[in-house]
Parts: structure tokens; sequence; C-alpha cells
């Protein structure tokens, strides 16, 4: 077996790289057939993966992320809209979190310490199939796969106004302090949108949205709770939208969420489904598994596919 590494140095504040310093003597002691591809600029890890699909066959090979969620995120799309382009199977995928969320980590059961990641790496002896989100993004015609969660709103907001903050500072890492500082700036500057969910020929219309995420598992921003029912094994997805009350109930809503339990307030809307339809009628922040989509309009249509893990769960 052979394995093709994406390595994003920088993730976690460093963290990917002594993840790397751990695991590569265990790999050479081994005599591991690998060879080691490394992140340089944004996005580069969808590129690095889609190379590596062109070249490599599915029966004897797997890919390695190195990184965080937003890493792990890169590989698949890379390696699911190549295989998809080439009408083959995606090549699978191991993962060894070392970022700050470690999201997908939680929810698949992958160790946070980096020799036992790879172990369970190592010791599988096929792949496991997971279902991950799908979308497509009708106005630019994108298409694209989520592990975690796509956001609109508010935790899209956040997304943006942190990686705004990282660039003017220069850094490749900012602490849970500064997006706490970023989610109380947004809490007062976003106003609330129109938001149309549309499932199984019905329409929900809500004036005063500010939070819509759908899930593929429980976790959010590092652990937090958002679709406590959504699983990796379950064919569909969880999507909790929140309309923007007074500002006690508004910030009720957040420690909610917070506390992982916002699907269960009276104030919050519950869907699940493996056909989802949101669109608004303004220009929104919106993110996929903590990347930054952009500020548009929003027409997407999400539905589940599988993919192939290569990874034993602890």
């Amino acid at each position: 077996m052979n394995y093709s590494i994406i390595l994003n140095r920088h993730a976690g504040n460093g963290n990917a790289e002594k993840a790397w310093a751990t695991i590569k003597p265990l790999l050479d002691q081994q005599q591991i057939d690998y060879h080691i591809e490394t992140t340089k600029y944004p996005n580069h890890g969808e590129y690095l993966a889609s190379q590596i699909a062109q070249s490599h066959s599915t029966t004897s090979s797997i890919v390695i992320a190195i990184g965080g969620d937003g890493t792990l995120h890169q590989v698949v799309n890379g390696l699911m809209k190549t295989a998809k382009q080439l009408d083959k199977a995606p090549l699978p995928v191991g993962y060894i979190p070392a970022g700050t969320g470690n999201d997908f980590a939680r929810a698949y059961g992958i160790s946070l310490h980096p020799h036992q990641a790879l172990n369970q790496i190592l010791t599988a002896n096929k792949s496991r199939f997971i279902n991950i989100g799908h979308y497509h993004e009708a106005i630019r015609g994108e298409d694209g796969y989520f592990l975690n969660n796509l956001g609109i709103g508010f935790d899209a907001a956040i997304v943006s106004r942190a990686n705004t903050f990282k660039s003017r500072h220069k850094k490749n890492h900012i602490g849970r302090f500064t997006y706490l500082q970023k989610a109380i700036g947004v809490m007062y500057d976003q106003e609330p949108f129109t938001l149309m969910i549309q499932q199984d020929r019905k329409r929900f219309i809500f004036p005063k949205a500010y939070i819509a995420i759908a899930s593929n598992h429980p976790f959010i921003g590092g652990g937090f709770r958002v679709a406590p029912h959504a699983s990796l094994t379950k064919p569909s997805l969880e999507l909790v939208v929140a309309e923007r009350k007074n500002w006690p109930l508004t910030t009720w809503q957040l420690l909610q969420l917070t506390r992982g339990k916002l699907d269960q307030s009276r104030f919050a809307h519950h869907f699940q489904g493996n056909n989802l339809h949101i669109t608004t009628t303004s220009l929104e922040f919106s993110q996929t598994d903590g990347e930054e989509m952009g500020n548009r309009f929003i027409d997407i249509a999400l539905d589940i596919t599988q993919y192939p893990i290569w990874q034993t769960r602890k």
C-alpha cells in the first residue's frame, strides 16, 4: 500500500509540523511506502489532492491529510471532484488531526495524538464509508463537499472576520478569545435576512434569520454541539435555523448554541433530510467546514453522498 501525504505545516499554529515530526520516524522505522506534499498557499491542498487522484490507483493508494478541518476539507474536495470528472471511485482518506477545532476527528473517532491516529490508519484493512454533505450553488454553478457543516449568516460572518484578522496580523492561527471577540462584534452588527427553506415541496420563509447551519455531525467550533442528533452514518443532514429576536432572546439563543442546545430552543427551527434547498434575497456570508465561500446571494441545494475513510475508529 502506498500513502500520499498532504501536509499543511502551519495548521494549528504549527501543530501539524509537530505531528509530522512525530509520525515520520514511525513511517521510516516501519519502512512504509509514502511520499509527501506540502501546501504552499490557500486551497493548495485541493490542487495537490486532485493531482494525486489523477495519477494513483484506488486499489493501492491512501491519501493522508495532516492539518486541521480546513486541510481535510480541501483534500476531500480535490479527490472527490477529480474522481467525479474521471468517473471513478475516490481515493480513500486517512486523517491526522492537528488543527484548532478538529471537529471531524471528534465525530468520527480519531485520536488527537498523532502516533495513535497514524496507527488507526496503518491498522485499517478496508475503507469505511461515511456520509458527507454535497452542495450545488446555482447562481455561480459551483459544486462542493463538506464533512462538518455548511453555515450561512452568523457563524460564516465570524469565519470571515477571523480570516481578515489573520491576514492583517500575519497569523496562521487565532485563539478562542479572538473568535469570541469576533462573535460579539457579529452579534451586534449583523442584520437579519430573509431565508427560504424548501423540503419535500414545502416552503418555509424566515424573514429575520441570522443563523442557518446544515450539519453532517453534531460538532462545530471545536466541540460545540449544534446538531446533537446528526451522525456521519445517518443518510441525512440536520439544518438548524434561528431568527433574530430582541437582544435578551438573541443572547439566550447564542448561549444555547454554545451549550449545544440551540436545536431544542422554541425560537429555533429544525429540519432533517437528504434534500434541502436554501435561498436568500440578500448578500450573506457563507462557509463550508470553516472555509469561506464569500459574501453572496445564496441559492444552494444540499444532499448527501458517501466517501471512503481508511481509518479505524477509537
